[in-house]
């Protein structure tokens, strides 16, 4: 063995001991010419080749080991990450091996690097296979790591209820807007504007609902000085005003207690009438009418009584009686020169009607005009309909309608008087000022002031970080949770929203209807089909689906109301513990969202539990799964790491 042998061997032995007691130790064997070059690159390969074995970097290198002398190489200590080495040289390297932490694999790894030191310093004969032992040794220690019988295989699923929220929301359609003392009111999906001037900038907000809650406040009406508002299909709600610039919310009245869906109201002979899906419901009495009609329009006063358009047909509310044809009607002022008449819109297939009936509700004066109507306005003597397209006002004269303006709009909804030359003027664009004539400002039939807002989106593209979606009024680029831009980029689509996917457990389908034009019921449920069974799932009255998303296992339906993410109970993508097939199929509804609808589009995220919705005239945004509590939790357990101590 030559003269060191005795010497090395003693070193050995000490190692060996020291790795036993404390299971953490210094092997110290400063041994000349310890893996040398010729050895220590096959080594260095072998050790990188066992693949959970050990890991040494590059840095340490033949050359660096070779040229040591009577340095300690290795310094072993047990921690929580794993098996750690470092040059006492200061050149480091590391191995990270989680599963030899325990004291038997210390000692077994020490008295291996001992054995090969104590090989490679005798010199033994080329012809013993000692080094291909110690590395065949080394790679067995490895695996008996793996099939350690203590290791604990850890559940890291996320096991956290989590619910659907509306995370982001921007954009949206301003429905309506009131004018009262230089002061607006507008709504503006769940929050209603208060702004004054030339509106440029809300002086104030108030927001009804939390995101994702509740419909947009389409109709505004002032009573006994306060103001009242319809949240469509919500509830109707009602603020004191005598702080005009700090409205004050007073009372809440949700469709529950009220019976119907509200859509409308209407304040005639100081009585507050509201009409919704499933009647007309007069707030003086609580008496209701029309029980279980679709009540979209107005009540009026008229000769026969207080009676509202259902569909094209004027209805009594006493008896349900016809006594006219009519989608809309508005009480005439004194000067239009009609006692007891009223402006009125009959609604068709391609635009309208608008013109002046008498108080026997027949038809005195009328105008067909191209277009989606709106809504029907009488302020400052003029007479004003309210298209997509546009905007046609006439003078209101003897019972005639002259003096026609028609101003080109995209996307207006409602409007209010500021002045006599001024008008507020909202929708889907957003909010602007309209002159009618010329005046100081500009020449008339123009707009200014105007605030810009994503309403009408019609198309939709996704490349996983941005939305560009829009219409004929302007496309609108919206980074994910971040603030859309008018975009010069249009989108040209040749696919259309999805009405048919499949899923791991079913296909689903938009129901298509029976073809009924005069009771249309097409998009009212959706049907399921698996491989051993059918069923379907209806939506709610009036709610009508219009696209359908799979994501991750669930079905996500966007409707006229919003979203609702749809799961089968017994299947076994959802439910571990279901049989493969099942031959029936129950839907369960897991979560949903009030939104203004309705929503064209769901674009799966491509992280995280959720999409990005866009709504034909609510906006966009971002609704997504996320955990009602924190991931983190306080830990009571007092640490036993030494650095944490």
């Amino acid at each position: 063995m030559g003269k060191s042998a005795p010497q090395n061997f003693h070193r050995i032995v000490h190692a060996l001991a020291t790795l036993q007691h404390f299971g953490v130790v210094v092997v110290a064997i400063g041994v000349r010419g310890v893996l040398r070059q010729k050895f220590f690159k096959p080594l260095q390969r072998q050790l990188q080749f066992i693949g959970g074995g050990i890991f040494l970097r590059d840095a340490v290198h033949a050359k660096v080991i070779g040229g040591f002398r009577g340095v300690q190489l290795l310094q072993l200590f047990k921690s929580g990450f794993g098996f750690h080495t470092h040059s006492v040289a200061g050149r480091n390297s590391f191995a990270r091996v989680p599963w030899m932490a325990r004291r038997r694999y210390l000692y077994a790894m020490g008295t291996l690097l001992a054995i090969l030191r104590f090989t490679s310093a005798c010199r033994l004969p080329a012809h013993w296979p000692t080094k291909t032992l110690v590395l065949w040794a080394l790679s067995a220690f490895a695996l008996f790591g793996c099939l350690d019988e203590t290791y604990i295989k850890e559940d890291r699923t996320d096991k956290r209820i989590k619910t659907l929220k509306l995370t982001h929301h921007v954009g949206g359609t301003q429905d309506c807007v009131l004018v009262k003392d230089g002061v607006w009111y507008v709504g503006f999906g769940s929050q209603l504007l208060v702004l004054e001037g030339r509106g440029k900038k809300p002086i104030r907000t108030e927001k009804l609902y939390p995101s994702g809650e509740g419909g947009a406040i389409t109709d505004l009406a002032l009573w006994h000085g306060d103001l009242i508002a319809v949240v469509d299909g919500d509830a109707v709600v009602r603020w004191d005003i005598s702080s005009a610039r700090l409205p004050v919310l007073i009372d809440f009245v949700s469709a529950k207690e009220l019976g119907i869906r509200p859509r409308a109201i209407r304040v005639s002979n100081n009585i507050l009438y509201i009409s919704g899906d499933g009647g007309v419901f007069r707030a003086s009495d609580g008496e209701n009418f029309l029980d279980g009609e679709l009540v979209s329009a107005k009540v009026v006063d008229t000769k026969f009584g207080p009676a509202v358009p259902v569909g094209r047909r004027v209805q009594l509310l006493q008896n349900n009686k016809y006594i006219g044809a009519a989608s809309v009607l508005e009480p005439l002022p004194a000067s239009a020169g009609v006692p007891g008449g009223f402006a009125f819109a009959l609604i068709g297939k391609e635009g309208a009607t608008v013109g002046l009936m008498n108080g026997d509700l027949r038809e005195v004066a009328g105008e067909p005009i191209r277009g989606i109507f709106r809504r029907l306005v009488i302020c400052n003597g003029r007479l004003w309909a309210i298209f997509d397209t546009e905007i046609v006002s006439w003078e209101m004269r003897s019972g005639k309608l002259e003096s026609p303006i028609y101003t080109t709009v995209k996307g207006a909804r409602d409007l209010a008087p500021l002045s006599d030359n001024l008008f507020a003027v909202t929708g889907s664009f957003g909010r602007g000022v309209f002159h009618l004539q010329d005046d100081k400002d500009g020449i008339g039939d123009t707009f200014t002031d105007a605030v810009r807002e994503p309403g009408r989106l019609e198309q939709s593209l996704f490349d996983g970080r941005r939305v560009l979606a829009g219409s004929l009024e302007g496309f609108w680029l919206y980074p994910i949770r971040g603030k859309p831009t008018l975009s010069d980029k249009s989108v040209s689509l040749s696919v259309i929203p999805e009405t048919k996917v499949t899923l791991t457990w079913a296909e689903a389908e938009i129901d298509k209807g029976d073809g009924d034009a005069a009771k249309p019921n097409a998009g009212r449920k959706i049907h399921f089909k698996s491989s051993n069974a059918e069923t379907d799932w209806e939506l709610p009255p009036n709610v009508y689906a219009c696209v359908l998303t799979a994501l991750e296992g669930d079905l996500w339906v966007g409707h006229t109301d919003g979203i609702t993410v749809l799961r089968a109970a017994n299947s076994s993508d959802t439910n571990p513990n279901q049989e493969k097939s099942p031959t029936t199929l129950t839907i369960v509804k897991r979560a949903e969202i009030r939104l203004p609808g309705p929503i064209l589009w769901i674009h799966p995220l491509r992280t995280g539990s959720g999409a990005v919705w866009v709504s034909h005239f609510g906006g966009l945004g971002v609704a997504e799964f996320t955990p009602d509590e924190p991931l983190l939790q306080p830990v009571s357990k007092t640490s036993t790491s030494s650095m944490l101590n």
